[in-house]
């Protein structure tokens, strides 16, 4: 077989058995013909079977259904068939949710490192070394006293991932490296001697670092590309990935299958740095919960700081910083590897437009596990009195931290963000606090399902943690949490402590928050 083949071709190497690492982030860097290829084989011969799937953010686009295993149509999720998947390994699954419902149901073993830890393991295996050694995931579920990365019961019969070590008097985790026979990746182009370059990729992923594992392990390497270009037209620069590092490539043949991400079929050049917008490249949000809960957030940063914003609600602090102005000093930071610029929302998460610099995927995370950021905004899907968080294992679905641990274990300062109650609320802006009419699902619970956060690791680190909401504010102290902040409007004993599974203790200087918050127009914040 020639480098350049069919789709067909190069998925007929794929054997019965075999561990496929792949790239891809969400929405980004995709290798979605590449999925397609593998399922359609699979339903016309039977054959590869029982895949051992390896990522460190399964692609996907968080597509929600009303049936668990239908409707699910792009990215990993499309290998999400019985009989093809065998076990997956992934830092994240939540945009693969097809997958996740298989690992939730005790289908398939599911093992969720953190995604800092996957992108490390791969260096490892690209290095020949066993594995990796690291404090991230400590007192998680990470850790092998608690569930080991296995989230669920065929994982925990299938054995152990993680071990726990002492070096030196100190505690450290030592996750074991895969060793890959086939890896996917995606590039925007091929010359004609097979360099890849990504030049229109919205971030620097793990490609070379998944092609390399492959390769340096007699592994196969297959790649989806865009186009094929003259040999010698490409940059020096903007060639990641050396010819002799891939084995075959497949020219997509649907162009939808090429998207820089799901959001927009638009090639978008600010998100690769190849060009600048002049003006605002982020949506100021309505007035709403979200929107509150993102200015509360945006009341704590500070000048001259490296910030991280997760996906979802904390994302917004984006716009706020936008709107109010603020953005001066601050530096926003994104685990996919963007420094600087302004964060993208939705499907377009974690592309950021206009940023300063791109650092690879992996690399950020390195820098995240030595201490880079001074704060970070996380969302939380449940929280209980030890101020443990969880946002990996929940409703029927195991969809793992990404890089959630790695960010809130070594931040100086974490902020979690999010509604006080789950599911289905009518609550009313009044202008000057809020009125709830219909509340929630209690959030606060006495016992998180899963740790992806431990309260007891940020006390013995010396964090500073808070958590907040629309209408209460607490913080992380030695006794659990404190309440000191409710929203105007709200009864404490009715709308807070009486949606709460457990009782904080309650500040002695219990305060309103800020009226502002709840107000149309701009709040007029200072970082200074």
């Amino acid at each position: 077989m020639s480098k350049f083949v069919s789709l067909e071709e190069a998925m007929s190497v794929i054997q019965d058995n075999a561990t496929l690492i792949s790239g891809g982030f969400g929405s980004l860097g995709s290798p979605e013909e590449l999925y397609s290829g593998l399922a359609d084989r699979f339903r016309r011969e039977g054959h590869p079977r029982n895949i051992a799937f390896v990522s460190s953010i399964t692609p996907g686009d968080k597509t929600e259904s009303q049936e668990p295993y239908k409707g699910y149509n792009l990215g990993a999720n499309k290998i999400a068939i019985d009989g093809l998947l065998g076990k997956v390994w992934a830092g994240n699954m939540t945009d693969a949710r097809a997958i996740a419902y298989m690992v939730g149901d005790n289908r398939i073993p599911g093992y969720l490192p953190p995604m800092g830890v996957m992108c490390n393991l791969f260096r490892c295996a690209a290095g020949g070394r066993p594995g990796l050694i690291t404090k991230v995931g400590l007192n998680t579920f990470a850790d092998p006293r608690i569930d080991g990365c296995a989230c669920n019961q065929k994982a925990r019969e299938a054995g152990s991932v993680v071990e726990l070590m002492n070096v030196d008097g100190e505690e450290y985790l030592f996750y074991k490296a895969p060793r890959p026979d086939v890896a996917f990746i995606r590039a925007t182009y091929a010359d004609e001697d097979g360099n890849l370059s990504m030049i229109h990729e919205a971030y620097i992923g793990t490609e070379l670092e998944v092609a390399a594992a492959a390769h340096n392990n007699g592994g196969v390497v297959i790649a989806q590309v865009e186009a094929v270009v003259p040999r010698n037209s490409l940059k020096l620069r903007d060639i990641r990935i050396h010819n002799k590092l891939v084995d075959y490539i497949v020219v997509a043949e649907d162009p939808m299958n090429s998207r820089q991400c799901y959001a927009t079929e638009r090639y978008r050049p600010e998100l690769s740095g190849e060009q600048r917008l002049t003006g605002n490249a982020t949506k100021i949000l309505p007035l709403g919960l979200r929107k509150i809960i993102a200015r509360r957030g945006a009341m704590e940063l500070r000048p001259n700081i490296i910030i991280n914003l997760g996906s979802g609600i904390p994302s917004g602090i984006g716009s706020v910083i936008s709107e109010e102005g603020i953005g001066e000093g601050l530096t926003l930071s994104v685990e996919s590897g963007p420094m600087g610029g302004q964060v993208q929302e939705g499907l377009s998460f974690p592309g950021v437009a206009n940023a300063e610099c791109m650092f690879s995927q992996t690399d950020c995370i390195d820098l995240y596990d030595g201490g880079l950021l001074d704060m970070a905004f996380l969302g939380g899907a449940e929280i209980d009195r030890e101020g443990n968080v969880n946002v990996s294992q929940f409703a029927g679905r195991c969809i793992g931290a990404g890089g959630y641990i790695d960010i809130s274990q070594n931040a100086k300062k974490v902020f979690f963000l999010g509604q006080f109650t789950a599911g289905k609320t009518d609550i009313e802006c009044t202008g000057s606090g809020l009125k709830i009419n219909r509340d929630g699902a209690v959030k606060f619970v006495e016992k998180v399902q899963q740790i992806t956060f431990s309260g007891a690791y940020a006390r013995h680190a010396g964090q500073e943690i808070m958590y907040i909401t629309e209408r209460a504010v607490f913080r992380l102290t030695d006794e659990g949490l404190e309440l000191i902040e409710i929203a105007p409007g709200v009864d404490l004993e009715k709308d807070v402590l009486g949606k709460m599974a457990f009782r904080p203790k309650v500040s002695p200087n219990l305060k309103l928050m800020d009226a502002r918050l709840f107000r149309e127009e701009p709040m007029g914040l200072r970082n200074d």
